[in-house]
């Protein structure tokens, strides 16, 4: 199985599309992965302090609380937490920004879904 490092990861997955978060997390589940879901940074952030994740994959353009400002959030408490890969629809940030401001790989919606899988298990490889 291709997407083998997937199978019981802890995923936590933010965006305030619902139909996004149910179609990665179907996804996602299909390898076994372990999903929970939050609908922007200000509940992921919340759910980050409780739980432990192996990679958050978050929307960057979200109402309450955006990607960018999760992961300043993160880095400003200084707590350890697992790698974040952005995602947005827009050409918000480029991967390089992205990686500058913590983030470990930024994915561009609607991409193919076995793009983001390999970002995925890239990150979780490299970490």
């Amino acid at each position: 199985m291709p997407y083998s490092k997937l199978k019981s990861a802890k995923v936590l997955i933010v965006d305030d599309e619902k139909d996004l978060r149910e179609t990665l997390r179907t996804h996602l589940e299909l390898e076994e992965a372990v999903v929970t879901e939050a609908t922007n940074g200000l509940e992921a952030y919340s759910l980050i302090l409780k739980n432990k994740y192996d990679i958050i994959l978050s929307d960057i353009r979200m109402p309450g609380c955006s990607g960018v400002e999760l992961l300043e959030k993160i880095r400003n408490s200084k707590i350890k937490t697992a790698p974040i890969v952005l995602m947005s629809a827009f050409t918000d940030i480029s991967d390089e920004r992205a990686k500058e401001i913590g983030a470990r790989g930024m994915f561009l919606k609607p991409e193919n879904i076995i793009t983001l899988k390999e970002l995925l298990v890239d990150t979780l490889e490299g970490f």
